[in-house]
């Protein structure tokens, strides 16, 4: 209360010294008014003062300097040499002056009150963005809380991962599962659309996977225990592409399965051939009831790269609307095949950040580097 009325005070001495220049400024149109008769019309200029009031004070000093011109008028008039054949006239003059004054206050008030009402959509509109991208980045926090902070330890195998969303909070998800021996499953899979939604059937996925009371294997009878249950808790536009795999680090093999999700690729470290993963790839996850899924097997020999990523990798765009491409990512791997995972890993997105140059991330990216030492 104190604050305000501290501002409403200056606000009131810096108006006054501007409040005495315009009368002083009335003044002088006046006089001028009077020495220039009716040959010379200067009653625009009474303008000026009633727009500066009512623009730098208040529509009220507005209205005041309104009459304030109106009355100059009128002494210009009477101190000066009458020239209407009927007083009459003097009224409707007078009133046609005073009515232009008092139009250009109540324009300039309406503007700026329209103006005021902007500014203050403007800032309700900022703080209500700030709100929901503070919400958005707990969202983001929590979800990447979810995800394994590292790869399982495996004899002779190293894991590199890379997990990064185009927003606060994003669609993408990967996991590892315990099995027994050598052995973990794991899963690589990306929902459709981005922010919040997605990140909301991410986290359903993860609970579904979790909370499973059977083995999670073989991959197929794992994609189609969450294809029975993933249709709950989806919107009907949404849908999970998928791809399940259990990686046996004795026999140095990876037994998958696909769900609509783009295959792994598979380097070999001695021929520099590149293979894609063999399968009859099933429908993405939540899109029909009853989908059936095949489980196939890749070998992989020693220094041997198996790389699993979402479309952000592949579809990522520089400001041309270009694509990093998947020929692009083939020439990478091959180029430095016979390097450790977390190079290769390194290597593929320093590329495509080099190929956005700049531009926005549009979806969501997630690799995982699979590399028989």
């Amino acid at each position: 209360m104190e604050a305000g009325s501290l501002a409403s005070r200056s606000r009131s001495v810096v108006a006054l010294p501007l409040a005495a220049l315009l009368i002083g400024l009335t003044a002088a149109i006046s006089v001028v008014d009077y020495l220039t008769g009716s040959e010379i019309s200067v009653s625009f200029f009474y303008l000026v003062p009633v727009g500066i009031a009512t623009w730098t004070m208040s529509r009220t000093a507005g209205i005041a300097f309104a009459v304030l011109s109106a009355v100059g008028w009128s002494a210009a008039y009477f101190l000066g040499p009458h020239l209407f054949s009927n007083p009459n006239i003097y009224f409707w003059n007078v009133a046609v002056e005073l009515a232009t004054y008092l139009a250009l206050t109540f324009a300039l008030a309406a503007v700026q009150s329209e103006m005021r009402k902007e500014r203050a959509l403007a800032v309700q509109l900022e703080e209500a963005y700030l709100r929901l991208d503070d919400e958005q980045r707990l969202v983001g926090d929590l979800q990447r809380s979810l995800l394994p902070q590292a790869p399982p330890p495996l004899p002779k195998i190293s894991i590199a991962i890379h997990y990064v969303p185009s927003a606060r909070a994003g669609g993408d998800y990967y996991d590892f599962f315990p099995l027994t021996g050598d052995r973990t499953g794991f899963l690589i899979a990306d929902v459709s659309g981005h922010g919040s939604p997605a990140a909301v059937v991410m986290a359903m996925l993860r609970v579904l996977l979790h909370t499973a009371t059977a083995p999670l294997e073989p991959p197929e009878r794992v994609l189609a225990g969450i294809n029975a249950r993933i249709r709950e808790f989806t919107l009907r536009e949404q849908f999970v592409t998928a791809c399940y795999s259990v990686l046996d680090a004795t026999s140095a093999s990876i037994t998958y399965a696909l769900a609509g999700h783009n295959p792994p690729l598979l380097v070999r470290a001695r021929t520099g051939a590149i293979e894609m993963f063999e399968n009859p790839s099933g429908l993405p996850l939540g899109a029909f009831e009853g989908t059936v899924f095949t489980a196939c097997t890749a070998q992989l020999e020693p220094g041997d790269t198996a790389l699993f990523y979402t479309d952000g990798l592949t579809e990522a765009m520089n400001a041309r609307g270009e694509m990093f491409g998947e020929e692009r990512m083939r020439e990478l791997l091959l180029r430095h095949r016979c390097e450790s995972a977390e190079r290769i890993r390194d290597v593929l997105l320093r590329a495509m950040h080099a190929h956005e140059a700049g531009a926005a991330q549009a979806d969501d990216v997630t690799l995982i580097v699979v590399r028989a030492e």
